[in-house]
């Protein structure tokens, strides 16, 4: 499920004993759209005025294989012209290495030491971002237990809507019906 108290709350109610878990890429985006609130002040800081001026101590290789090309394109000079904009994508791209090589019996702790760096060297959107993903560690955790996502059915939905928006002169509802199950099935 995606981060909604309100759906929790219904899921909870509803179906008592189940196991609430967060899919892993509404996580991810969560942390992205924290990127993407560093990106909008960074670039629109004059230079000279905090925003883009703050070095970290170093920046690491990224996780994951990702070429310094791409680090040049996220940050700008390797992080050097851009610096809170390498280090939000850096520990963006750590998360999402954690959910690719972390396991039941060391999620948790993981995940902490992924907090704890954040907490320590993050952009303030980042840490900022840290509150929903503390709120919600329980059930973002329970992932690596269940190994679960809900990306097919919203691929489907979100296949549905635009399917609709294509058919918004059909005469017919019945054909929309039609092209819809035949076009997601």
């Amino acid at each position: 499920m995606d981060m909604s108290m309100t759906l929790r709350e219904a899921v909870v109610l509803s179906l008592p004993d189940a196991r609430v878990v967060v899919d892993h890429f509404h996580v991810v985006q969560h942390v992205g759209k924290a990127l993407t609130k560093v990106v909008q002040r960074v670039c629109h800081t004059p230079p000279g005025e905090s925003g883009t001026q703050r070095t970290p101590p170093s920046v690491p290789a990224s996780p994951g294989g990702v070429s310094p090309g791409r680090a040049t394109a996220a940050g700008g000079s390797g992080g050097v012209a851009f610096p809170d904009i390498a280090l939000a994508w850096h520990h963006k791209e750590t998360l999402r290495t954690w959910y690719a090589t972390a396991t039941p019996s060391n999620a948790q702790a993981t995940f902490h030491t992924w907090l704890a760096q954040v907490e320590r060297t993050g952009p303030p959107e980042v840490i900022t971002a840290l509150t929903a993903l503390r709120t919600w560690e329980r059930e973002i955790v329970a992932f690596f237990t269940f190994r679960i996502s809900n990306g097919y059915v919203e691929g489907t939905n979100n296949r549905t809507k635009a399917l609709m928006r294509q058919g918004y002169g059909y005469r017919n509802r019945h054909h929309l019906r039609w092209r819809i199950l035949t076009n997601t099935a």
